[in-house]
Order: C-alpha cells, then structure tokens, then sequence
C-alpha cells in the first residue's frame, strides 16, 4: 500500500465504518434511527477490513499505534457524537468546550484500539502468527480493558452491532458480548487476507486463506446453529413459564423541565401518577418509574412515600419501582456537605418503602469527576456537580404476588452496561432485570437506540426478560432472547424545538414478560471466554517481544 495517508484514510473509514453498523441516527436527516430493522449490521461483518489492511502495511509499532488511534477516533466520534449534547444543552457550557469534553472520552476509548493495533503489529511482525489469528484475542482483551480500566466506558464494543440480529447474538449466552466481538472481528480479519491476496502483484501464486476461510466459517455456522437452536428452546421455555403483568410509565418531558422539578413537580406527577393507577387497574404486578424521575429529593431513609406526598392515592395490588435522587449530609472539613445519591425505591401497594437501590457506576463527568483528586482543573468541566456516591451492594429486590416472591435486578441507567452487574444478579436468582433509565439527556440521537442494543444483550447474556423505563424513550421489555416484546415506546419530545409533537402525552407500556429460572453459560462461567483471550494475548506479546522481527504477519 502506497503513502502514509491513504493508510491513515483506511484506517479512518473502516472506524466509520464499524459505527454505521451500530443503530444510527443522524443529525439534520433523521430525529429517529435510519436502520430500525438492523439492515446496516453486516457492514460490522466487513467494516474493519479497510482499518486492517491499513494495519499490515504499517511501516513500524508506532505507525500501527496511530492508525487504531484514528480508526477509533473515527469509530468512536461517529458512535458518541451525542456526549456533546448533553454538555452543551444541560451542561452550560461552550460548544468547544464540549468538544473538548467528547474528544478526551473519545481518545480514551480509541486508545484501546491503539493498543490491539499496536500488539497485533508486534505479534505478527516478530512471530510470523498471521493477523487473522491474532487479532480476534487481542481485540477482546482491550475490550475487557475498556470495561475496567478508569471505571470503565465499554460503550459501542463491536459486539452489540449485532444486537439485532437475533440468532447470531444467541452467542452471547456463551460467551458475552465480548465472544460476538471476536466473532466479527475474526470474520474481518479473514476477509483482509483475501483482499490481500487478491490485491497482490503475485496473486497466481500467492497462497489462498482457505485455512482462515475454514475457521471463519466453521464459526459462523457453529454460532448461527448454536443461535437457531437456543431461540427455539427458549421460546418454548418462556411458551411454559410464569408471565408477571408490569407496567413502564415514560412521562415524555424534556430535559429542560425534569432539570427543574420542584418547580415542574405538579406536572410531572400529574402525568406519571394517572398512569401508574391505569397499571393498577389493568392488573399489573409491577410498576417501575424511570431514573431519578420523582421530581423531589428524598431522604434515605424515608419509610413511607405518603410522609412526602400525603395525597396521592394507593394502588390496589402493584408493587411500585420509583426513581429518585436521595441526599444525605455528610460532615466535611469545612461543615456538612450534600451527598447525592442516584436511588430506586421499591414501594408497597400502599406506598410503604420495602427496599432501595443505590446506582451502582456512576457516568463519568455526569456524575461525577474522574481523577479530579490529581487533576483539580478538570472540576471546572462541571463546576456544579454535588458529589455523587455510588452504591456497594448489588442485591435483588423481591415482592410478592399471586402468593410466589418475585425477585428482580434494579440495575439504574449506566449499571446496565457492565455485564458483571447483571450476571451477578442472574446469580442472585433475579427473575428478571429493570433498567430505569433517563436518555433524554442524549436529545433526538443514536444514544437511546445503542443503549437499547445493550439491554438486548444483558437479556440474551443472563437468560432473563429486562423491563426498562425510559424517562423520554425508548421504554422497551425485552425477551429473554433480546427481542423486543410489542409495543417498545419511541423517542418522545426530548428536544421541544425539534420534536413532531412538544406536547405528545406520557405514555404506558402495559405488558408481560417470562420468570426464567435457568442460568446461561455466561451467567455460570462470566468473563471466562474474553480473560481467556486476555491470557493468549499475553503470551503471544511475551513472545514476540523475546524475538526480533522476522517478516511481515503472512496472510494465513
């Protein structure tokens, strides 16, 4: 490959290319996804190649580095464009700042790729190991690093492009996440080999990858059979289980008048509480509320909802999941500072508190600041951010109803995202998942519909249904299977300005979804899969790194 910047370009687009497969909306041509039905999801399949050709012609470690740095940068700013949203219409702050704000996030999650690039270079150029091998375990072990290091931020892994695709994401059962990213990234890295060779001045007698073919489809047809026979079994399974009756209140106010509650208390009440009565009557079990959204600040330690709010009417036989943020005082050298807290309270059907949550991961920069104890500058990013605590436990909430205990997993917004936290729930015995959640902040952008992709694979991944509650959408109840159950309520009016109706009603999601009880592969063996490919990754570096180069990575 002739010229640096046509690598540098390669490596760009196949970045953009990755995050086209992902669920897409684009700003000033569409206010809903472009690609409801996943269409562009096979773009994932090949999307890469142009990065990774880029990469084999890489003329030293450093170069290679660069190129992931920018087919991240690509993939990402194309990805989570969104971040910046938030900053600049809730934040108060400057549109350069906000870009400043989403470039450091970006080139933090871009750096993983420098680092896969970067090995896989070493790897192949000092081992001979060809690129097809090497890279599916070292993409998944900076994947796995993505989700830790920091907190952790493992949005957009190349793993959920497949989310809708539901035989293929059957795999995650397995292996998580991280098996389906190996799986895509293995099928690219054969595809490479074959541009490769058929791109080469001596492609007559050049050898064909008909090995690396073997593998990728032998993969294929083991996942796409794997898949097929888990999504009948388990739909006979849901066929014979216990279905519970809930009910998702999305109150479908912007951003802008949930920010003022107290204010909008009235309001926004008087949009949620009617339903959540029609939930009731209709014979719901359940009722869950999304993030934060009681527009007053409770106490911890509050025991009955009727001490804050003496008027509002009971419900007869439903168990209500209310959202809501807690403050406590803390003493501090300088006298009692507020300590906010990002709370799910479970409440009796006469309102009776039974139970609360705490978020577990809080979002970087949202809630709180990262390293902001060695880098004091970075508190100027959110000047006003009361310290958040995050939660220390994760514990299963449980109600009864129809005489049998129900137990579920209330995993608040950001907690949904880590695959630990819902595993070990599963563990825990969760009969299902909830995922309370406030996309508002996102505005009319690809943000609601990737972290819906997300909660698809939490499903497929612990085996159990996930009801998810959006403040402004997209509210969904997601089957076991991560198909979405009829009925999944859109993007309502984040953005007044731009949104089709600013006064569209709240909406309610009245549905069933399954008790499973099994555990999946994952749920028994978590990460096994990705620390395995971590352990690979490691010995094939080690090794390279005790010799000196040899040759170019070969295309088989």
């Amino acid at each position: 490959m002739r010229g640096r910047a046509s690598r540098f370009a390669l490596a760009a687009l196949g970045g953009l290319l990755q995050a086209m497969a992902l669920p897409l909306v684009v700003p000033g041509l569409s206010l809903r996804q472009v690609d409801p039905g996943g269409a562009l999801e096979w773009l994932a399949w090949v999307g890469l190649v142009p990065a990774l050709l880029a990469l084999q012609a890489a003329t030293g470690p450093g170069e290679a580095a660069l190129l992931g740095l920018v087919a991240g940068a690509s993939a990402f700013y194309a990805a989570i464009y969104w971040v910046s949203h938030a900053m600049t219409a809730f934040g108060g702050l400057s549109t350069g700042v906000a870009f400043v704000g989403l470039s450091a996030l970006v080139l933090y999650m871009a750096a993983h790729w420098a680092l896969a690039f970067w090995v896989s270079f070493t790897v192949g150029r000092r081992t001979g190991i060809p690129q097809w091998v090497n890279v599916p375990p070292i993409w998944v072990a900076t994947e796995l690093l993505r989700n830790y290091l920091f907190t952790g931020f493992p949005w957009a892994n190349l793993g959920y492009t497949q989310a809708r695709n539901a035989p293929v994401a059957q795999l995650a059962a397995l292996g998580g996440v991280y098996a389906l990213a190996g799986l895509v990234v293995l099928v690219n890295g054969v595809a490479a080999a074959w541009w490769r060779r058929w791109r080469s001045p001596g492609r007559a007698s050049a050898r064909r990858p008909w090995r690396a073919t073997a593998v990728a489809a032998l993969a294929l047809a083991g996942t796409m059979g794997w898949g097929t026979w888990r999504l009948a079994r388990v739909r006979r399974e849901m066929a014979s289980a216990p279905w519970v009756k809930i009910g998702l209140v999305q109150a479908n106010v912007s951003q802008e008048v949930k920010m003022q509650g107290a204010r909008n208390a009235d309001r926004i009440i008087g949009r949620m509480w009617p339903l959540t009565l029609e939930a009731d009557a209709r014979g719901a079990a359940f009722v869950a509320w999304p993030e934060a959204a009681w527009p007053w600040a409770l106490s911890p330690s509050v025991g009955d909802l009727h001490a804050v709010a003496p008027d509002l009417q009971p419900l007869r036989q439903a168990h209500l999941l209310l959202g809501a943020a807690t403050v406590r005082w803390a003493p501090s050298p300088g006298g009692r500072v507020a300590q906010v807290e990002n709370s799910a309270f479970l409440l009796a059907p006469d309102l009776r508190v039974l139970d609360r949550y705490v978020k577990h991961h809080l979002v970087p920069f949202g809630e709180y600041v990262p390293l902001r104890e060695w880098l004091p500058f970075l508190r100027s990013v959110v000047p006003n951010l009361a310290p958040m605590a995050a939660g220390g436990r994760l514990e299963v909430m449980s109600f009864e109803s129809g005489g049998r205990r129900i137990s579920f997993a209330p995993m608040i917004c950001f907690d949904a995202i880590f695959p630990e936290v819902a595993r070990t729930f599963a563990l825990q015995g969760a009969d299902f998942l909830v995922n309370p959640t406030n996309d508002a902040w996102y505005g009319y952008s690809s943000g609601p519909y990737q972290f819906l992709a997300i909660v698809q694979l939490r499903a497929v991944e612990t085996g159990r249904a996930v009801a998810r509650p959006a403040y402004s959408g997209v509210s969904a109840i997601v089957y076991p299977t991560g198909e979405l159950a009829p009925g999944a309520l859109e993007v309502g009016p984040v953005d007044p300005a731009l949104a089709p109706d600013p006064n569209e009603p709240p909406r309610l999601l009245l549905g069933e979804l399954p008790i499973l009880r099994g555990r999946t592969p994952y749920t028994r063996f978590g990460d096994l899969f990705a620390w395995g490919c971590v352990a690979a990754s490691v010995l094939m570096l080690a090794a390279a790194l005790l010799r000196r180069p040899t040759r170019q990575n070969g295309q088989e």
